[in-house]
């Protein structure tokens, strides 16, 4: 008999076919093998059930009733199996290419690229306690696209909280720390037309304006690098300070000094100059004047007279461009030597360039 009842047997690689023409009452027949349990007995087509048959010793299957001169017997064992691709004690996938593609290894960690666990060979180890290592040599470890429309890219989270997230708004990179909406603290990247930035963003990475702090007055920064100025208290063109310094420095006196000490400190255009010396004994006639000041004085800056070896009452000084000119309460110039072995501390406040 040919045909079968329901669908034909399709022969598989862990199948192994017996088939045997019977003779008049034959009951029983010599098998290649099978494992009890895992075979079908088919008689002219139709697949018995276990009461129709014996199969208990690995080798024959007895019939309960004789088959008839004729009758065709399939037996189809079913042979269990361990794949070579998956030696004993490494459990793997092989892609059938020329290297394992992926290993579970006895701590259960997949590994994709390595045949070890390690955050510095190069591929991917994927762990059991919910850590991910990825490393590549010479090229980025992750990609991360999101497509369409702006927003978070990567969530952080505390006990499946989001604490955190960074992402994108009209194609600049954005890092949010903290808070909700408007008072929310993240930073945003920006390039564009108008100069290269670094801005406060809310929650859904879209700038926002005098909210956030830099710093707090127990947590602040150490130093600040600025090749710039500073806009302090607004944003007009008054507001900005370009330029804080402080230093020393010796004006030249035509009659020497036996000491000179000058200091200064300057905060944009203003600067505060203190100056403490002691002319050379001397017997010079002309105007007493100290030249070379480290700055030039926008008109005339008088100076505030805190000391002098005779407490004379009639000693002034004034800063004109970079030269200190000595002179009376009358506005004349005095000399050198009407200086001579005289201590001088003196002091001024005036804006500068």
């Amino acid at each position: 008999m040919s045909g079968y009842i329901g669908t034909q047997p399709v022969p598989q690689a862990t199948q192994t076919r017996d088939s045997f023409t019977a003779t008049s009452g034959q009951t029983s027949f010599s098998c290649s093998g099978y494992t009890p349990n895992f075979l079908d007995v088919f008689l002219n087509g139709v697949k018995l059930s276990a009461a129709d048959y014996t199969a208990s010793n690995g080798s024959d299957v007895v019939l309960a009733s004789g088959a008839a001169t004729g009758d065709i017997l399939e037996v189809v064992a079913f042979t269990t199996f361990t794949p070579a691709s998956i030696p004993d004690g490494t459990p793997s996938i092989d892609d059938n290419g020329n290297a394992t593609a992926m290993t579970i290894d006895s701590d259960e960690r997949v590994l994709i690229g390595q045949t070890t666990a390690s955050s510095n060979t190069v591929g991917t180890s994927l762990r059991p306690d919910g850590r991910n290592f990825y490393c590549a040599d010479g090229n980025y470890s992750a990609h991360f696209n999101r497509k369409s429309s702006n927003g978070a890219i990567a969530h952080f989270a505390k006990d499946d909280t989001i604490v955190g997230s960074i992402g994108t708004v009209s194609n600049t990179v954005g890092i949010h720390g903290a808070g909700s909406g408007d008072d929310a603290v993240g930073l945003l990247f920006v390039e564009s037309g108008t100069g290269q930035r670094i801005v406060p963003c809310q929650e859904n990475f879209t700038s926002n304006n005098g909210i956030v702090n830099l710093g707090w007055s127990t947590n602040r920064f150490k130093d600040a690098y600025l090749s710039g100025g500073v806009y302090l208290g607004g944003t007009a063109a008054i507001n900005k300070l370009d330029d804080v310094e402080s230093g020393t420095f010796a004006p030249t006196c035509a009659v020497g000094y036996n000491y000179v000490s000058g200091r200064y400190n300057k905060i944009g255009d203003v600067v505060t100059v203190s100056l403490d010396f002691q002319v050379a004994s001397n017997s010079n006639g002309a105007g007493f004047v100290l030249t070379n000041m480290p700055f030039t004085a926008v008109g005339d800056i008088n100076f505030a007279v805190g000391y002098n070896t005779t407490a004379e009452p009639d000693l002034h000084f004034f800063w004109q461009g970079t030269t200190i000119y000595g002179y009376d309460k009358d506005a004349n110039s005095r000399s050198y030597a009407s200086y001579s072995n005289d201590i001088i501390r003196i002091s001024c406040t005036g804006r500068v360039t």
